[in-house]
Formats: structure tokens, C-alpha cells, sequence
């Protein structure tokens, strides 16, 4: 709820329906997911998340607000699983099918991470990253900088040594469109998006969106001008 761009963007409206509520509905459409459950901080200022999840009878785990890695693994002993799939709460348009692809990936690689973000063929907003919760135990016993410790999973991709990765990338090229919710004119365009596709295709998938977004090129202006991953990439320049 303390994003510094948008402040509580998770729970903002899109049809009448918060964010986070879409991004749960779409997850429940996968074929490979077993349980979801939302993973907040135990700041007061994320009370309305935990408000959010109990309304709707949604798992939600609290953990520290900074250190994201020891939110994922403590929680991974309150809600044990052999693989933790990893979607983040600004991902609207996450699209259930993908996840799906991504996570048979993983299996048949039997990897300790598989994501579709090294390198990225989808657009901003479409990733996905699962990891063995061996794995994730491993990260956060190791994992030491700040950098690696609030963003997860960068620990995992950068032990190629040790551990085993796998990439799922796209069959044809994909326009790198931004369809992520960081700033104000993300969310208007994702709202232009589910206002034209939700009502007849509530699961919509990337396709849709594409032959949609083809249709009206000059709803992408409004943000094309953000840089993907802008948090990381700001984050990874305070800790050089």
C-alpha cells in the first residue's frame, strides 16, 4: 500500500473490483496452481490488505515490509509446497495460460527457477517466476544485500553454478509494451484494456490484449515513456 509511485495501487478499482482481486480471479483459471495466498507486510499500512483478503476469504501471510525474501520463505513453512510460483501484486493482465506453460516448463527442467524474464520476451507485466522452495531456502540463508533480500529472486538467477535456471521466452517477436501498474497512466491504459475486453473474455489472455492494443496504438502513449523494471533497476544502483 506504500508503493511510492501509486500509492495503494493494489486495491485501486478497475470495473468496480480492486486490482489485486482481478489478479486472484485470473490465478484461479491455472491448471498447475494449488493454492494461492497474498503475501503483505505486517505494517499497519498494509492492514487493509489483510481487511482485503479476509472479505474475500483469501490466504494472506504477513511478514517484514523491506526484506520480501524472509516474507516468501516464512511464509513457505506457514504454507508448505514443493515449488512456489511468484506473481506480483501490479500485474493485472497476468495471464492465466502462461503461468501454466511456465510452470510445466520448470517441472520437466526440474529446476530450481524458471521465470520468462532472462532475458524478458513477454511485455512489462507479464512475468512469471517459480522456484524450489529448496531453493528459496537457499536464497534467504544466503542471500546478503539489501537488493537481493527486497526483490526476491535475484539471488537465484545469479548462482548459475549452483543452481540450475530455465527461461521460457516467447515464439515470435512481441511488442515490449508496458502493461504493468506503476504510475497513474499505466492503470488508465490497463483500465482501457478491461473496459473493452472483461465483459464477453473475463479471462482475456496476452492475445487479446495485443490484437486489441493493435487497434488503438494511441492508448500506449500515455506510458510509454516509463523504463521496464524501474524499481530493480533503481534499487540495483543504491547497492553498488
Amino acid at each position: 500500500m506504500t508503493s511510492s509511485r501509486l500509492p495503494g495501487k493494489v486495491l485501486e478499482n478497475i470495473l468496480n473490483k480492486p486490482m489485486l482481486l482481478h489478479i486472484i480471479e485470473r490465478l484461479k483459471y491455472t491448471t498447475t496452481i494449488d493454492k494461492i495466498v497474498v503475501l503483505t507486510s505486517d505494517q499497519i499500512s498494509d492492514d487493509a490488505i489483510e481487511e482485503f483478503c479476509t472479505n474475500y476469504q483469501i490466504h494472506c501471510f504477513r511478514g517484514p515490509l523491506d526484506d520480501v525474501l524472509q516474507r516468501f520463505y516464512l511464509a513457505s513453512i506457514a504454507y508448505p509446497s514443493d515449488h512456489i510460483v511468484r506473481i506480483t501484486a501490479d500485474c493485472p493482465l497476468v495471464d492465466s495460460a502462461l503461468v501454466d506453460k511456465i510452470v510445466n516448463l520448470h517441472l520437466c527442467k526440474k529446476a530450481d527457477f524458471t521465470s520468462n524474464c532472462h532475458p524478458a520476451t513477454f511485455p512489462d507485466g507479464l512475468d512469471v517466476e517459480i522456484m524450489k522452495t529448496s531453493a528459496l531456502r537457499t536464497a534467504h540463508h544466503e542471500a546478503k544485500t539489501a537488493y537481493q533480500r527486497e526483490h526476491v529472486t535475484p539471488y537465484l538467477f545469479t548462482q548459475p553454478d549452483t543452481l540450475t535456471c530455465a527461461n521460457f521466452e516467447a515464439n515470435e517477436l512481441i511488442p515490449d509494451y508496458r502493461l504493468t501498474v506503476d504510475h497513474p497512466q499505466d492503470l488508465q491504459l490497463i483500465k482501457n484494456i478491461y473496459e473493452s475486453l472483461y465483459k464477453t473474455e473475463p479471462n482475456f489472455d496476452l492475445s487479446s490484449t495485443l490484437k486489441l492494443l493493435y487497434k488503438h496504438p494511441q492508448w500506449l502513449k500515455q506510458n510509454e515513456h516509463f523504463e521496464r523494471n524501474e524499481a530493480l533497476k533503481n534499487n540495483a544502483v543504491g547497492d553498488k
